[in-house]
């Protein structure tokens, strides 16, 4: 090291997430410290469980350091973080009430309601319902983006409103679960039910269960976050739009560091960062449609989407149906034809491979029956409307 030359000294920053947020929420740390190796130097600390084996640290209105990604905090904490000009991104849409607020980076929720709209739409659905908190800003947000996709699509919705987050923590989870099954069992189906997260989706397959309604055959359902505690440990597991945690962090980092450098940021700025798509498991698989010929070419589909392009005379002889009796029930139940599916099957799966494994392209392609990575690339562009790269990169 030359002589004279001083490291520079990192920036104390705290991060604090709530309980039930760290599942999905770890992910944020992964944009954190892709900011850190960009050339930002900081320090974290943050409250991490173990077991008493560490000195706990606490974030709360006493902290000092030099900067806060919280998600939720209260007026109180506002107050004196203030007092002592700590600089703070909110992580959470929600904030106190008449409470002028810290900047914040979080989910584009309506985004997230127009992306489960459109999910639920392709599996062929005629009846929608949303189960909501309307104390939640963030419920209200994606309510209102699936609700605009569906008005285009000329559907109407069902609310079911659950006002949990009003509820006395002693009663909330049989107060949930109550006026859940209650009002779910007023459904018609089949009804494709777009959670406003994971943990209201856990809630709503557990009261579907209670009242003898089948996930997806009769209700699929669809969650927020791809938080893969609540995801993978309910049966069926659950579908969801992934959290893009990474890009969250890495923004509300960037964004943190401006203000730590002097920069004045209006407390009103808000970036929203889209979901990354769907995560499609069991919960959205096997809808049993009305007209039970096209629900059994899907999923032959299905079952044949990782391997090759069905072709339209096996898909019929399949199904037991002429070419063209199969087109026209495609057409009328989907809106599309049964090739067409195939291909939007086909383009999902890809797409899926491309963003949860670090794959080469000639892989995807062996492994979903393309003749090679050319063929795939020109494939996913056609339907997807990208390249590989960008669909795997954004």
């Amino acid at each position: 090291m030359e002589k004279g030359f001083i490291l520079p000294v990192p920036q104390r920053v705290g991060i604090r997430l709530i309980d039930w947020a760290q599942g999905f929420g770890y992910r944020l740390y992964g944009g954190i410290l892709d900011f850190m190796r960009a050339g930002h130097p900081l320090e974290l600390e943050f409250e991490q469980p173990s077991g008493s084996d560490i000195k706990p640290v606490k974030i709360d209105k006493n902290w000092k350091g030099d900067g806060l990604l919280v998600f939720r905090y209260t007026a109180e904490e506002a107050k004196e973080w203030r007092r002592h000009k700590i600089p703070v991104v909110n992580l959470s849409t929600e904030q106190p009430p008449r409470l002028a607020g810290f900047p914040r980076v979080t989910l584009d929720n309506a985004r997230a309601g127009e992306m489960a709209a459109e999910h639920l739409l392709n599996l062929g659905l005629r009846q929608f319902a949303f189960l909501h908190d309307s104390n939640r800003l963030y419920s209200r947000e994606r309510m209102e983006g699936f609700r605009r996709r569906l008005d285009e699509a000329g559907f109407p919705l069902h609310v079911i409103d659950i006002p949990s987050s009003t509820f006395p923590p002693k009663i909330r989870a049989k107060q949930n679960l109550e006026m859940a099954w209650r009002q779910l069992a007023r459904l018609p189906q089949p009804c494709g039910l777009f959670a406003k997260d994971d943990i209201a989706a856990v809630m709503a397959i557990r009261a579907l269960r209670e009242i003898g309604l089948r996930v997806p055959q009769d209700v699929p359902v669809l969650g927020v976050a791809d938080d893969i505690v609540h995801c993978l440990a309910t049966t069926p597991p659950i579908s969801s739009l992934r959290f893009p945690g990474k890009a969250i962090g890495f923004a509300a980092a960037q964004l943190l560091y401006r203000q730590m450098s002097g920069e004045k940021i209006d407390p009103r700025e808000h970036l929203r960062i889209p979901p990354r798509g769907v995560v499609v498991r069991e919960s959205t698989g096997h809808v049993e449609l009305l007209d039970p010929i096209v629900t059994r070419a899907l999923a032959v589909i299905r079952e044949e989407a990782g391997r090759q392009a069905i072709t339209a005379q096996e898909l019929c002889r399949r199904v037991g149906v002429s070419r063209e009796s199969l087109r026209l029930r495609f057409h009328e139940t989907l809106g599309r034809s049964p090739k067409q599916e195939v291909d939007r099957q086909r383009a999902d799966l890809v797409g899926e491979i491309l963003r949860r494994q670090n794959w080469t392209l000639e892989r995807i392609a062996q492994h979903c029956g393309f003749t090679g990575s050319d063929e795939l690339c020109r494939f996913f562009k056609r339907v997807k409307g990208c390249t590989a790269g960008s669909w795997r990169s954004g």
